[in-house]
């Protein structure tokens, strides 16, 4: 069995954590999928040849590459629940067959599958451009998503900086059909684009939509900053699950350096989070608590800080409903 090319060519998309020591030693296999490709001579054969035409599918569809990458994601992502039980080897060998198919069919990315829409003003430094890889907008569509590029250039200047691969790109479009940018407005679209200094060290940095996997449905981004180091923008989990986590973008205080989020609980119970940004990860250091499930009247509010790890009994007082 060519073990190693479970890792290279695609298996290590499917929870890396627990596949990837399998993908090199099958005698440490744990899960049923890790077994079965160990131990079955057509899933190894069918593994191989995956593997090729994984990467050919790569090649023959040029930019449209992160189309290729998406969906094969999304097929491994869906393998554990395709197959299980009895019949997993045969319905690996199933759905390998039928995938082997799709990305030996891979045609080159259409020009006329590739929406350009060209960014000057979202940032004083830098301009972007979105090459989003979907069907056109129907007349009246206010939104459009799919995977694409985001294309970092110096302002004004026709070299790129970077091109940043996205598997999902969401844009809410104006009354003009332009790009939304810089907008975080509450239970509403948000920018495609949202730039501005999240860590407080003097540089720009910008945030990407990735689609509507926030809290209660809401907007999400992964959040680039600039690295003095690399001269680039590199990716930050912590900031972005800072977003996942809350109601849409959330607001940076550039006077005290906090990044402010909401979140609720229902209808009734609000909290306002302040974090410091500390070796680029938010810190919590403030909330308040607004409580309105406790009387029809009345709204409780509570003032905590956080101190050694754990948040304050604080200070609540009662105000009346408007």
């Amino acid at each position: 069995m060519n073990a190693r090319s479970i890792c290279l060519y695609g298996w290590y998309l499917l929870l890396p954590v627990q596949l990837h020591a399998a993908s090199f030693d099958c005698t440490r296999a744990k899960t049923a999928i890790e077994k079965a490709i160990c131990s079955d001579s057509r899933l190894s054969d069918l593994d191989a040849r995956m593997g090729l035409a994984y990467v050919k599918a790569q090649k023959i569809a040029g930019e449209g590459d992160v189309v290729v990458r998406r969906d094969q994601r999304i097929w491994l992502d869906g393998l554990n629940d395709l197959c299980d039980g009895k019949q997993l080897v045969a319905c690996l060998v199933q759905q390998e067959t039928s995938r082997l198919a799709v990305l030996e069919a891979t045609r080159p990315l259409e020009a006329s599958a590739v929406t350009v829409f060209k960014i000057q003003d979202a940032s004083k430094l830098y301009d972007f451009t979105v090459r989003l890889f979907a069907k056109p907008a129907d007349p009246g569509d206010d939104t459009r998503e799919g995977p694409g590029h985001v294309i970092v250039s110096a302002k004004g200047q026709s070299l790129p900086l970077q091109s940043i691969p996205m598997s999902n790109i969401f844009l809410s479009l104006d009354k003009n059909g332009r790009p939304l940018v810089n907008d975080a407005a509450l239970y509403d679209w948000q920018g495609v684009i949202n730039v501005g200094d999240f860590n407080f060290d003097g540089q720009q940095d910008f945030a990407i939509q990735n689609g509507n996997a926030g809290a209660y449905g809401g907007p999400s981004y992964d959040v680039y900053l600039y690295s003095a180091d690399t001269k680039n923008f590199v990716l930050n989990k912590p900031l972005s699950e800072l977003i996942a986590g809350s109601l849409g973008f959330f607001q940076v205080d550039a006077t005290k350096k906090l990044l402010i989020t909401l979140s609720k609980d229902g209808c009734c119970y609000h909290v306002t989070t302040h974090y410091a940004v500390i070796d680029n990860k938010p810190v919590p250091r403030f909330r308040e608590i607004e409580d309105a499930s406790k009387s029809d009247k009345y709204v409780y509010v509570t003032d905590q800080e956080m101190v050694n790890g754990h948040w304050t009994k604080g200070t609540t007082k009662r105000e009346a409903q408007k």
